[in-house]
């Protein structure tokens, strides 16, 4: 998408907030009003309310007039309808809506959720994450979680950081917003992000990978940068050059280097005007085995949203890299699928031909996200432990839910 269509759609779908008066963000104070959100979030995740009729039994996409724009192909369009549709609707029969949809768990669809996120928390403010569910990969989090670190500050994104620990998958998700978030927050002052991700999540042993999550949502904010203030004015843009393909991760030591080259890929994807051959050698051409590797995991992921929920277009685009990148494209493409909220597409992509060693990257990818995944019901994960066609990655998956499943015995009576 052209800078001029993210400038539009961020001066019309992102709630405005008041900036301080001086040229400084404000980063500690509504300390009170932290102290309650933090409150609600813990009630949310541990207790969950009981869904509504409209959760339980959402309009049929099929009758939601704001559907033709969602499902089209212009990704402008099917914001704007997203945001209308969560106006006109509230957001939990939105969200219930968009998920009985044949909207695609691709990264297009996720960005639509974002929307719901977004008017979450202008509505209910500090209570907004108490209406999100985890589909399409946390997005609706994604959303209420950016714009309040925007109007709360740095104190606000790390308790709040914190109450996502109920979940490996949840944290994760929660680093790589914070990471969003921060960049808006220092009107895209790369660097003061990056310090304030370190000194949130360098110290973080439960869930280390959390910082290079964080680091990856900075570096990504940095190239698309659709969650800033929302001013009418054209966004601060100093870490992009368009006559340096590996800028900015040329710019950083090395600690940054993972975060920026899983993003970089789609950089280079844009300088060249779409063209994922040349991508991939551009991406073959940097002077670091590994800073390839993360270059071409990042160039398999934007084959994701070409795929349009398509999984036959996974192995035909996939196909474009070249025969060494072939089967680890297909394997991260399983991974994307099952990251926006698509199991049974990850499972079928894994079960189609490949190598031995290739196909069992492939289930270990998919059982990886699936196993500590806190949506679906433990009944469902086992049915779809069972789609998987090689018996002994089957039976490893239905003995790793069976060991985090409490048998009855265990559960004390009321």
């Amino acid at each position: 998408m052209s800078k001029s269509v993210f400038t539009k759609l961020r001066r019309q779908l992102v709630p405005i907030f008041r900036r301080p008066q001086s040229s400084k963000i404000v980063l500690h104070s509504r300390i009170p009003i932290l102290l309650a959100l933090l409150t609600l979030l813990v009630v949310k995740l541990l207790n969950p309310t009981a869904p509504t009729t409209s959760e339980t039994n959402p309009p049929n996409w099929q009758d939601v007039p704001e559907m033709t724009d969602i499902l089209g192909d212009n990704q402008e369009t099917r914001l704007l309808a997203a945001r209308r549709l969560v106006e006109r609707v509230g957001v939990a029969t939105a969200m219930e809506v968009l998920e009985h949809s044949p909207l695609p768990h691709t990264g297009e669809g996720h960005l639509a959720v974002h929307q719901i996120g977004f008017y979450a928390y202008q509505k209910y403010g500090q209570e907004g994450i108490l209406h999100c569910k985890d589909y399409f990969l946390f997005a609706c989090y994604h959303g209420v979680l950016i714009e309040a670190a925007t109007d709360q500050g740095l104190d606000g994104v790390k308790a709040m950081a914190q109450t996502c620990k109920g979940s490996s998958a949840r944290f994760f998700q929660c680093a790589h917003a914070v990471g969003h978030a921060l960049l808006a927050m220092w009107n895209y002052d790369l660097p003061e992000a990056l310090t304030d991700c370190d000194e949130i999540f360098a110290s973080e042993t439960q869930f280390p990978e959390s910082l290079s999550s964080c680091h990856n949502g900075a570096f990504m904010e940095n190239l698309f940068g659709v969650h800033d203030w929302g001013t009418t004015t054209e966004p601060v843009r100093d870490w992009l050059k368009d006559d340096e393909p590996y800028f900015p991760c040329t710019a950083f030591e090395e600690k940054y280097q993972k975060g920026c080259w899983l993003n970089q890929a789609a950089r280079i994807y844009q300088l060249e005007d779409g063209d994922i051959v040349k991508t991939k050698e551009t991406c073959e051409a940097i002077e670091n085995p590994q800073y390839t590797i993360w270059c071409m995991d990042n160039l398999a992921r934007q084959i994701h949203p070409l795929t349009a929920g398509n999984i036959d277009q996974v192995f035909s685009l996939c196909q474009q890299v070249g025969p060494y990148w072939y089967e680890n494209c297909i394997v991260v493409n399983a991974g994307s699928y099952y990251s926006v909220g698509d199991p049974n597409s990850a499972i079928t992509i894994c079960n189609h031909p490949l190598s031995p060693e290739a196909q069992a990257d492939c289930y270990q990818n998919v059982i990886g996200q699936l196993v500590p995944d806190p949506n679906p019901t433990a009944e469902t994960k086992r049915s779809l432990c069972q789609q998987i066609a090689r018996t002994e990655f089957a039976q490893m998956c239905l003995s790793q839910i069976q060991s985090l499943t409490p048998s009855p015995s265990s559960v004390s009576p009321n």
